[in-house]
């Protein structure tokens, strides 16, 4: 429990810390919006040329609306690597691992505090952008409380993932170009631009082998598709977490050891 309270308190910290400034965050928003504006073209020459109201079992709003879910989530992701980094590189971690708050925990308290708001504000202003360009509303209630719920673990898979590649720094000094080909694999496979029903068959069967597409497809194909196979998704999200998990734990204790065998 005192754990936890100490938890809270570094979410708490790190919330008045980047929300101090809400118009610097909503301007984070602007790139958002220039995405879906050229989305919203794309996407409406290919229903128009396909001569077709439905892809991949999506309207055109919903198909809007599922890349302002996919981007939402990406854009309010956390940047491990270059936090990480410059702990190694300053030697700041050191100070760091004497906190009674375990770095990992500390880690992912701070990036909570930084993305579930980003990730809510991203979702508003994108759906309102859909909104007006289509004259629909894509998100529903049930929508928008499904895909909350499915982004929860999402996120804390995505955390496991790049904080355990983030961690790296531990050997290279600098895990920017491990991270970058991760962040890349995800807007492929994770179904970032494109969803997996429209995936050719082959890729698409990789793509549902991979954890990538918890992440991101899974929670963003809740807005349209509410709470229709939650369970499944949430057990293959959870099944994951634990192989994330480890993995990042794993990671963590040997670059600690490593890091006071070399004296850091």
């Amino acid at each position: 429990m005192k754990g936890l309270r100490k938890l809270l308190a570094v979410f708490r910290a790190y919330l008045r810390s980047v929300w101090s400034y809400p118009g610097a965050e909503a301007l984070r928003s602007i790139f958002l919006i220039v995405i879906m504006v050229v989305f919203l073209s794309l996407w409406r020459t290919t229903y128009d040329a396909m001569g077709t109201a439905h892809l991949g079992g999506l309207t055109l709003p919903q198909m809007l609306e599922y890349l302002v879910g996919t981007e939402a989530i990406v854009l309010s992701s956390p940047a491990f690597a270059a936090r990480i980094g410059d702990d190694v590189r300053t030697g700041g971690l050191a100070s760091q691992l004497t906190r009674p708050v375990s770095y990992i925990a500390f880690q992912f308290a701070a990036a909570a505090a930084e993305s579930w708001p980003r990730l809510v504000l991203n979702l508003l202003i994108g759906t309102a952008l859909v909104w007006a360009v289509t004259g629909v509303l894509p998100l529903t209630a049930a929508g928008a409380a499904a895909y909350l719920i499915a982004y929860l673990p999402a996120f804390a898979l995505y955390a496991c993932l790049f904080l355990a590649l983030a961690l790296t720094s531990f050997w290279l000094e600098d895990a920017w170009a491990v991270t970058f080909v991760a962040t890349r694999m995800v807007m492929i496979l994770g179904g970032l631009l494109v969803p997996l029903s429209l995936f050719p068959p082959a890729l698409a069967a990789i793509a549902r082998i991979l954890p990538l597409q918890l992440m991101v497809y899974g929670p963003a194909q809740q807005l349209s598709h509410p709470f229709s196979g939650i369970a499944a998704l949430l057990l293959m999200q959870g099944i994951w977490l634990a192989i994330l998990g480890s993995a990042l734990w794993l990671t963590y204790a040997r670059g600690v050891r490593a890091l006071h065998v070399h004296g850091g």
